[in-house]
Parts: structure tokens; sequence; C-alpha cells
């Protein structure tokens, strides 16, 4: 992993560790900060809930991450947070202690996507998913499955039971269909001149991409003029409020947009 994209990582996790405020009275949160156990083992009962999975998956590669963005990381937790026990603090610690560690999610140089590789032997975090185990066998027996049956129980307590192999199957069937969907939609998508722009260059392509989403989103409504000219009048406004702006410096930007004219020939064209 690029140096780069480990920064991002740690520096989104660190934002989103302190944007989870404490409970009140100053108690500590059980899952980030509970001391290890009583058995000596370096990991907080937290962290062993959480590498319990790699042991109940009886794998060492777990969840998909899309994108090692600040979105892409923080999407990341918000999907799959619950499911694996795992909290930003979790996340850090562990990567921090070399423990896991994010690797493209189907090789180097294939794909964009990304998946937590455990660092460790599957030995080292044998029994650490006996719950989830016990779990699962309950819930199988309950169902009258036949002895030693894979097939996964419905219902969000058990919705991860399911072999790594079948995950990693659904997931490319649906990454095909977002993939043809999108080659069937680009030419739909309001296309943000990126080429003929001052700063828009400057600025990383995902965001730019987000941008042109939420334009193409935006135009599929009809909007009156009247309407639209609000809708300019409120992304202006919290433009200013976000970087900061004054009247005078907005004022100076639609300067900036009225003298340029470095799209005035499409527009002539519309």
């Amino acid at each position: 992993m690029k140096p780069i994209n480990e920064h991002i990582i740690y520096k989104t996790l660190s934002d989103m560790i302190s944007e989870q405020a404490a409970p009140a009275g100053g108690a500590a949160l059980e899952t980030d900060n509970a001391e290890s156990d009583a058995e000596e083992s370096p990991f907080t009962p937290a962290e062993k809930r959480f590498l319990g999975k790699f042991d109940a998956y009886g794998t060492k590669h777990m969840g998909i991450i899309y994108s090692l963005s600040d979105i892409g990381v923080r999407e990341f937790i918000t999907r799959s947070g619950k499911d694996f026990n795992l909290t930003p603090g979790i996340l850090l610690q562990l990567l921090r202690d070399k423990i896991i560690k994010i690797v493209p999610y189907t090789g180097w140089g294939r794909n964009d996507d990304y998946t937590i590789e455990l660092q460790l032997s599957l030995d080292d975090v044998k029994g650490f998913g006996a719950d989830d185990k016990a779990k699962a066998e309950k819930g199988s027996d309950a169902a009258g499955a036949p002895p030693g049956g894979e097939a996964p129980m419905p219902g969000p307590e058990v919705a991860w039971v399911m072999k790594y192999g079948d995950i990693l199957s659904e997931s490319a069937k649906v990454a095909k269909r977002l993939i043809t969907e999108t080659k069937t939609t680009k030419s739909k998508l309001s296309a943000v001149n990126v080429d003929k722009s001052r700063m828009l260059k400057k600025i990383p392509k995902q965001y730019v991409k987000h941008l042109e989403q939420l334009i193409s989103n935006l135009s599929k409504t009809k909007y009156s003029v009247s309407e639209k000219e609000r809708i300019i009048a409120d992304i202006l406004d919290n433009l200013a409020v976000n970087f900061k702006l004054s009247d005078k410096h907005i004022a100076k930007s639609y300067d900036f947009h009225k003298n340029q004219k470095r799209l005035q020939h499409i527009i002539n064209k519309k």
C-alpha cells in the first residue's frame, strides 16, 4: 500500500474516533478501550471479537473496501463494522500493530478494491471465534439443518454464517453488474469539464466523480428555472459556510465565472 493511502486511512480513522463522542460521565467505550483480559492476551476483548471473525470464517481475508479514500473507509466501517465487530479504533490499532493489513482484493494491480488480510496464522486466533461458531451451530440445529450443514441461517444474528468463497462469488457478480450498468449509463451522466477548468483538474478524481454524480442526480428531476436558481443559491450558501467565504468572495467567484467563459463554446452549442 502506498504511503499516501496509508496516511489517508490513518487520518480518516483518527478523525472518526474524534467524531465519536464519549458516553456521558466520561466512561470508556468498551469496544475500543477495554483492557486485555486476564489470560495475558495481547488483545483487548473487543479486538478478540473482531479477530474471532477470521477464526469463524476460517480465512485470512475478510471484507471489501471499495476505495482507500476518506469516503471509502467511512463507507466500509458503516457497512461492515457491526457484522465484523469492528470500530475505527480497533481497525486503527491493529493496522498500527501490523496485526492486519489492507491489500488489493484480488491481487496487486488487478482492480481497485481492497480487503483486510490477517498477518498472523489462523492458529494464533484459534478459539477467538468460538462464540460465533457456537451461535451458528445452535441456529442450524434449531432450524433442523443436517449436522455439519453449511447453509446460513437468515436473520441479523447469524447473517455472517456463509463460506467466504460464496461471499467472493456473490461480490464478483455484483461488481460485474455494477460495471455493466456503469458502461450503459455512462453516456447519460452529466460531464464535469475538468480539462477546461482552472482548479478542478487539481482535485482528486474521486471527488470530481462525486460532483459528476451529484449534478447527474439533480438533472434527473425537472425543476423550474426559479427552483434551479434557488438550488444554486443554497449550494453557494453551503460553500460559503464550509469554505469560510464572505459575500465579497462569492461575488468575486461569480466574476471569475462571468469573465473566464471557459465553457462558453458548450453553452453556445446548446
